[in-house]
């Protein structure tokens, strides 16, 4: 039993950099989770971003075929609030983890998560 690797989960269908394959790394189950995590986090900012712009857009579309009624505009200028207060919104989000991260001197690209290391 000195060998033993405690709690470690092993899939063979994963591939190598999170902790399957055939012969899985210790340590490379918690660095893949990490790349994970902080990959669906960046597609957030991005998917956030993307989504208040494409508003924007749609806002600048209502106001241009708006035809004068006033009704429409105003709905379209609410339009095109909304969606720069949520852009603002997402980038004062992404410039606060970044700067929590570098505060606390983590890599958000290669989020670190601790795993069990073998008895020695």
């Amino acid at each position: 039993m000195k060998n033993a690797i405690l709690a470690q989960i092993h899939n063979p269908v994963l591939p190598p950099i999170i902790g399957g394959g055939d012969s899985p790394k210790v340590t490379a189950g918690g660095t893949g989770l990490g790349r994970i995590i902080s990959n669906l986090i960046g597609a957030l900012f991005i998917a956030g971003f993307l989504l208040g712009f494409v508003y924007l857009l749609m806002g600048a579309i209502s106001w241009v075929t708006s035809g004068g009624d006033k009704a429409k505009l105003e709905k379209a200028r609410n339009e095109i609030t909304n969606s720069v207060l949520g852009i603002v919104v997402v980038a004062a989000a992404w410039a606060i983890s970044v700067l929590v991260a570098n505060f606390f001197g983590l890599d958000l690209t290669k989020l670190p998560i601790p795993s069990i290391a073998p008895i020695k």
